[in-house]
């Protein structure tokens, strides 16, 4: 029988192509590839599992470099309910708050505070997702338990995703192993969460399907008036589908829906915070909102070893705001192509991205369309390994009636990495990233006669990445660690412009972001481990009117600490606990009011399994710390108390 994919990886995955700290990290996916291999021999249904199982763990080798992984039984130990709880206690990514709306929390990396969404590349099963306006990306609709890897790449390998990937790569995949989960719990504020996902796999077909439904009566009091709290609902499904028509294809297709109601009550002042965050504040925000994604695709493999992906997709969604009688519609459309060769000597792609978007609200269309072409190449030497990309994108933003803006952008990077012995390898890296203002941050109104216009103060942000790291294994110990500077220019934010007079969009010269990040993880035995983190960010402004200003809405000092012990074999025990140090107020950029208060979370959960069933409780902010952000004086509180959940999954 032919191997049509022979040349996918370097033979044997030998230290010198990689380090050893990602060979180990990788022993177990690849003893399952290895074992695949020789029933290659033996049956077509192998071979074709073979094929599916690389383009998945593909993304366990790219950029070996600093990151942080999750594997499908850390998730599911830690009794997350949602992948923004698990993400916010687990990793060094910063999750806050946005304004109350718990299904799209804004997701920071190294430090860019309240637009840290804006510059992080999300991607799920491979697609990247992106919103065109200021509204972040919902993670709401992917069950925890259908999740196989989480991975968090840091300041590396974003040149083939073009604008918005600056900070790093977020990177979700779910399973597509047989079987499935249901998944039904309750906790504080009448929460329930029910999920379930199942997939099968035959010969010529690997097909699953997903849905959920949560409801929570919600934290806080929407009103004076009545004992009405804050709540909402999340409803979604989906299915994905591979087919192998043929020994040389894998054709693949997903479609998701989802449909969210919310009420979350307004902002609070800062002695009414510290008095009790559950009252209310000044009225409330109810939105009404639903998604529709999907997507269709195919993998080649040549007999040369080539191998091809090209995807094809596009959303839908609509939001409406009851209370202040607004409604926003989108719609978009994508494609893409990926083509890579590699063997023992090196490793080279081509790719490209198209996209199309639209939002409309109040008669006006706002439209991006981008188009991003890219060359990706790696060099394997004895101990080295010479990595460099370059990626050319033209980006096209129109509002109906008011602009139209076009930019012609550059961006690449460069890498080297050297194993220094069986135990240590190093690392540097230099990246140039882009972010285009969008459609929100691009629209202005004249202070005079109000009619909007193209924001005459805003810019495309360019940022220079420049990083040092090294990862090494000493017996039970791994541990990683890099130093990072990142220089930007023409970075966007909301705030008070001295030429102006008033409150804009609008660009900071020069910024610069000076830090460190530190992974320690002990395997202590096959009962206990535990990982610390921790992460030192130095956001300052370096020119302009806020000149040596630290940036608002960012933590200089991020910790995470977990730690799991079995002591019986069906008993997991877990403790988890995140520290965030305080943030200056969203818009103080003087940096002369009160800081928001620190963030910290100590969580405790236990589950218990027997046979296909597992039974778990926990317990969030044991500590009953109280947490906001803050804006403009006003406090937006969240997780502000000590709650308690508990549930049973069933797994076949």
């Amino acid at each position: 029988m032919k191997k049509n994919h022979k040349n996918l990886y370097p033979k044997g995955f030998r230290k010198k192509y990689f380090s050893l700290a990602a060979i180990l990290a990788l022993n177990t996916a690849l003893l399952a590839q290895s074992q695949n291999t020789t029933m290659l021999e033996k049956s077509d249904s192998a071979s074709k599992d073979l094929k599916l199982s690389i383009i998945h763990a593909e993304e366990f080798v790219e950029n070996a470099d600093f990151k942080e992984e999750f594997s499908a039984e850390e998730i599911q130990q830690s009794n997350a309910q949602n992948i923004y709880d698990f993400l916010n206690a687990n990793s060094l990514l910063t999750i806050r708050s946005n304004y109350g709306n718990p299904y799209t929390a804004n997701i920071d990396l190294r430090g860019f505070g309240q637009n840290g969404h804006k510059n992080l590349a999300i991607l799920v099963d491979g697609i990247r997702l992106n919103n065109i306006d200021s509204a972040p990306i919902s993670l709401s609709n992917i069950p925890i338990d259908s999740i196989q890897k989480i991975e968090i790449i840091h300041g590396k390998g974003t040149t083939k995703y073009g604008n918005g990937a600056v900070s790093g790569i977020l990177k979700i995949t779910t399973t597509r192993k047989q079987g499935g989960a249901l998944n039904l719990s309750y906790a504080s504020y009448d929460t329930l969460n029910s999920q379930f996902f199942a997939r099968t796999v035959r010969d010529t077909l690997n097909i699953g399907v997903y849905g959920q439904y949560q409801r929570t009566e919600g934290d806080r009091y929407l009103s004076t008036l009545s004992d009405e709290k804050s709540g909402s609902y999340n409803k979604n499904g989906g299915i994905t589908a591979f087919l192998y028509p043929s020994n040389d294809f894998i054709l693949k297709t997903n479609l998701n829906y989802a449909k969210y109601g919310i009420k979350f009550a307004n902002p609070i002042s800062q002695a009414v915070f510290e008095q009790d965050p559950a009252l209310p504040g000044n009225g409330h925000t109810h939105q009404n909102r639903w998604d529709l994604t999907y997507s269709t695709g195919l993998t080649s493999f040549s007999n040369s070893g080539i191998v091809t992906d090209i995807n094809i997709g596009g959303n839908r969604n609509t939001s409406r705001y009851i209370n202040f009688d607004s409604k926003y519609e989108g719609k978009g459309f994508f494609g893409d192509f990926n083509t890579q060769f590699k063997n023992e000597l090196f490793l080279a792609e081509i790719g490209g991205d198209f996209r199309t978007n639209e939002r409309r609200n109040f008669g006006q269309k706002a439209e991006v369309n981008t188009m991003l072409m890219y060359l990706n190449g790696e060099k394997y030497l004895n101990t080295s390994t010479f990595n460099a990309g370059i990626a050319l994108q033209r980006v096209i933003t129109k509002q109906s009636g008011v602009y139209s803006e076009q930019n012609n952008l550059f961006g690449g990077e460069l890498g080297y990495q050297y194993t220094l012995n069986n135990q240590i390898s190093l690392y540097a890296s230099y990246a140039r990233s882009f972010n285009v203002p969008n459609v929100d941050w691009m629209l202005y109104y004249d202070p005079i006669n109000f009619t909007p216009i193209a924001n005459p103060y805003i810019d495309v942000a360019t940022f220079d990445t420049y990083q040092v790291g090294t990862k090494g294994i000493f017996g039970i110990h791994t541990i990683s660690g890099n130093a990072f500077i990142i220089q930007g220019n023409n970075e966007a934010f909301y705030g008070y412009s001295e030429i102006t007079g008033v409150f804009a969009n609008q660009s900071l010269d020069k910024t610069q972001r000076i830090g460190g990040e530190l992974q320690f993880t002990t395997q202590f035995n096959s009962s206990l481990y535990s990982i610390l983190s921790y992460a030192y960010v130095d956001s300052t402004i370096k020119s302009g009117q806020y000149n040596g200003k630290e940036i608002p809405g960012v933590s200089k000092h991020t910790l995470t600490a977990s730690l799991n012990y079995l002591p019986l074999t069906h008993l997991n025990l877990g403790v988890h606990y995140k520290f965030g140090s305080g943030m200056y107020d969203y818009n103080d950029f003087d940096n002369t009011q009160n800081k928001a208060p620190n963030y910290q979370s100590l969580n405790l959960s236990a589950s218990y399994t027997f046979k296909d069933f597992e039974v778990y409780v926990y317990v969030n902010n044991l500590t009953n710390h109280k947490n906001a952000i803050v804006v403009s004086g006003a406090y937006y509180p969240y997780e502000f108390e000590r709650t308690f959940g508990g549930g049973i999954k069933y797994r076949w």
